[in-house]
């Protein structure tokens, strides 16, 4: 239990993203918290830039950052290592929804800077 509460310290730090980006992390936190976990911060972030009176190439540059975030993460749920065995499908599923979402930032930044 100490080295779980342990590990859990260390998240969103540049130790863990680059352990992160390189796959070195389990894949279901790869995954999960690669892309969700993130979220919990650069999505009221984006919000907040789009609401607010500023040029649309502010946020515009936030949402093409991520969809390279993204893509990142992308690799890295290829090549992460299952913490339990896992069936090939979940990784197909986690490398679709997570190119899904890249797809979505690169559309939102084309949108902001048109």
């Amino acid at each position: 239990m100490d080295k779980i509460e342990q590990d859990k310290t260390g998240m969103f730090r540049p130790a863990w993203f680059s352990a992160l980006l390189k796959g070195q992390l389990p894949l279901g936190e790869t995954f999960w918290v690669g892309n969700w976990g993130t979220a919990l911060f650069h999505q009221p972030l984006l919000a907040l830039l789009v609401v607010l009176p500023l040029p649309s190439a502010v946020p515009g540059v936030l949402a093409v950052l991520l969809a390279c975030f993204e893509l990142a993460l992308v690799r890295a749920v290829l090549i992460a290592k299952p913490g339990v065995p896992t069936p090939v499908g979940w990784r197909v599923a986690g490398v679709i929804v997570t190119l899904a979402i890249a797809a979505l930032f690169a559309s939102f930044a084309r949108t902001l800077f048109s």
